[in-house]
């Protein structure tokens, strides 16, 4: 049985930003929806059964409809889960006021820390001024908070605090290459959004000589796996496949081709099996890939057309991608 270890819980995909790292591809063109009371109890009491006693919560941006977020940890409340943290962009912190209810409100139900995203990714969609004045209503409201990461905060400060920035402006001030320099300070999981770093930073090579025959074993490492708005675990670092939360739990059914034909052949073959299953449904082995995951992404991409099955999804991250 699949372990969950430092797991978060996605209450949707919509963003007010569309970075270009986010592993999650969100955006704000996605549909206005967010987890339900009803599928966060569901989730909940499948989580507590099997163990977990603490989550962070997240997006997509958790603070875009703050009553589902209200909702969300009331459930985990009531079936005793801790929130080890809340991330947030902070766009929402228009005004000290605001900003101060709302976090009232979190602490009133026994949320003891939220999370600021800063970066040079995060700054072309918030303004530093909201993440900053976050950071101040938390200490007059007496809960805790730090920022992710502190030193893009510290190398970010001499930039007007009060509007958004451009790539361009970016570059003048952290250097013509910032955006794979951050990538790789940052640690980011290239995957998601981020696979369009990746084909800059890594030469890209024919699909049949990138595909490996090892098996993708972290599918099932449940170290800081998500749960997403649907129910579904999302591997850490595997953006696009969707396992129900109850099949993931038992594992064994994963490796069913009939019924996984994705996920199985991962498991067993790696992205070369994979390939050998895409490729007499037309994917061509010559695609240019940079990574391993970036084959495993096109790969995907071309089943959702050719070979739909529910594993691949949820369909608003194929979309929300853009055709990355």
């Amino acid at each position: 049985m699949a372990r969950i270890v430092g797991a978060g819980l996605m209450t949707g995909y919509l963003c007010t930003a569309q970075c270009r790292h986010c592993l999650y591809g969100c955006s704000y063109h996605g549909k206005k929806e967010f987890i339900t009371p009803k599928k966060g109890d569901e989730v909940l009491r499948i989580l507590k059964d099997a163990g977990v006693y603490s989550l962070h919560i997240g997006g997509g941006e958790p603070f875009l409809d703050f009553d589902s977020l209200v909702e969300t940890i009331r459930s985990m409340n009531r079936y005793h889960i801790a929130v080890d943290y809340i991330e947030t962009n902070a766009y929402w912190c228009y005004d000290k006021k605001s900003a101060v209810d709302k976090l009232t409100v979190l602490k009133k139900l026994g949320v003891d820390t939220v999370m600021a995203s800063v970066d040079p990714f995060h700054i072309e969609y918030v303004p530093l001024s909201r993440p900053l004045l976050m950071c101040e209503a938390a200490r007059e409201v007496g809960i805790g908070y730090f920022v992710w990461q502190d030193r893009f905060l510290r190398r970010l400060l001499p930039l007007d605090p009060n509007r958004v920035h451009t790539e361009e402006e970016l570059k003048s001030l952290l250097g013509e290459n910032y955006l794979l320099d951050t990538a790789k300070e940052y640690g980011v999981g290239m995957n998601g959004r981020a696979l369009s770093l990746a084909r800059k930073l890594y030469p890209l090579r024919p699909a049949k000589e990138v595909a490996s025959k090892k098996p993708c074993s972290r599918i099932l490492r449940g170290q800081h796996c998500h749960i997403d708005m649907y129910g579904n675990v999302i591997p850490a670092g595997c953006t696009g496949i969707s396992i129900p939360l109850t099949e993931y739990l038992e594992e064994t059914s994963l490796f069913d081709p009939e019924q996984y034909p994705v996920l199985s052949r991962l498991l067993t073959e790696g992205t070369k099996g994979l390939l050998a299953y895409a490729q007499p449904l037309g994917f061509d082995g010559e695609t240019p890939c940079a990574t391993n995951c970036d084959l495993c992404y096109r790969i995907r991409c071309f089943l959702r057309e050719k070979a739909p099955t529910p594993e691949v999804g949820p369909d608003c991250f194929y979309e929300m991608m853009n055709g990355i």
